[in-house]
């Protein structure tokens, strides 16, 4: 009957001249199919509308429901009302304050066997627990500190890249100067070292003095078993094996710089003429 009803007051609007869009004819089912009055309230059974945004949201309830939460009057009755309860108490020792103690809500509401969030809101808006919390003095939380005018809050920026530096490649070049300057530092301690001992003015003693016996660094300790044992392991599977790398090693260290000649290859800068 209500389609009917819809029907003929579509037919009698198109007849008036005023347009009548039917609610059905932007559901999935359209004027054709069948048409129930929970399809207007389902958001998957509406398609959207050309040029209009989705309709979306909830019915309102009826003008007599009252919206919060309900919060129910705890009263402790005639001990309440005698001993005064923590207002008493707060006022002999002010230091002290009563507040929700969560914790031991939370504890309560698992032992009365409350496992979701709803039940625990439930409970915890019935029951009560609360805890002493200390006060800490008033006057020294409103102190203020006093800064200077000149006073600059916030962290450091982060410096800039040298990006000059990096393109000229002088980061190497200033690696390369202090490796020569340490090179050319220790061969003129070995040169003052060795030229300390020329000379006729050094007598046996100062001589002695100054010389430095060497002295073999003590071997590691190894257990008695091992003392006199063989190798295992070994990198190479012959003598000539080991001979040819030694030899190969010596001849590679030749250009190298350092003082073992393990470093890296030192290459004559040349310049070009244009």
């Amino acid at each position: 009957m209500s389609n009917e009803n819809e029907r003929r007051g579509s037919s009698r609007s198109s007849s008036q001249g005023s347009p009548y869009v039917s609610p059905y004819e932007y559901t999935k089912t359209g004027l054709c199919g069948d048409q129930r009055d929970t399809m207007l309230q389902n958001e998957l059974q509406y398609l959207p509308e050309l040029g209009k945004c989705r309709r979306r949201g909830h019915k309102l309830p009826p003008r007599s429901f009252v919206y919060g939460v309900t919060v129910p009057q705890r009263d402790g009755g005639v001990p309440e009302a005698m001993s005064h309860g923590p207002e008493k108490e707060r006022s002999v020792n002010p230091d002290y304050e009563f507040v929700r103690d969560y914790s031991a809500l939370n504890k309560a509401a698992l032992e009365a066997g409350m496992i979701n969030a709803r039940d625990q809101s439930r409970f915890r808006t019935i029951h009560d627990i609360k805890k002493k919390v200390f006060i800490r003095d008033v006057s020294h939380s409103k102190k203020t500190r006093k800064f200077s005018d000149d006073m600059i809050f916030g962290n450091a920026n982060r410096p800039s890249t040298p990006i000059g530096e990096v393109l000229q490649n002088r980061f190497l070049n200033n690696w390369l100067d202090t490796m020569q300057d340490k090179q050319a530092a220790l061969e003129k301690n070995r040169a003052d070292a060795a030229n300390a001992f020329k000379g006729s003015y050094h007598t046996k003693s100062s001589l002695l003095r100054q010389a430095k016996i060497p002295v073999e660094p003590k071997p590691l300790w190894k257990m008695s078993k091992f003392a006199n044992g063989e190798n295992q392991v070994d990198s190479f599977r012959t003598e000539a094996e080991r001979r040819r790398a030694y030899s190969a090693n010596s001849f590679d260290s030749i250009p190298r710089q350092g003082v073992f000649h393990t470093g890296i290859y030192n290459v004559p800068r040349t310049t070009v003429k244009t």
